[in-house]
């Protein structure tokens, strides 16, 4: 698989209180600015979301195991309404970019 293939960057974290959390975005937005409002923007974290280069499948055998799931990026966020994992209206934008985040 290449990079091409690979449109998503997923990283996965444990948190000391055992929590699993997926971490995905489009390629695209790694580093971005997000505009929240006119004095806030939120910046798109490499420490957060670069871990790898992913397909939707992938990302979707890591979500098995997850307790949290964070999912930044039309594209990432429209694969998880496509697979059934979210509900259309469950999703909100930050910057005009869609978001969603999942606890379980």
């Amino acid at each position: 698989m290449t990079n091409e293939d690979s449109p998503f960057w997923v990283k996965v974290h444990h948190s000391v209180t055992g929590e699993v959390i997926v971490a995905a975005c489009d390629r695209g937005l790694l580093g971005k600015k997000l505009r929240i409002s006119e004095k806030f923007e939120a910046r798109v974290s490499e420490d957060f979301y670069m871990g790898r280069m992913a397909s939707w499948e992938q990302i979707e055998k890591l979500i098995e195991s997850a307790t949290i799931i964070n999912l930044l990026g039309d594209e990432v966020v429209q694969a998880a309404i496509t697979a059934g994992l979210i509900p259309e209206e469950a999703s909100t934008t930050i910057g005009g970019v869609r978001h969603v985040q999942l606890i379980r």
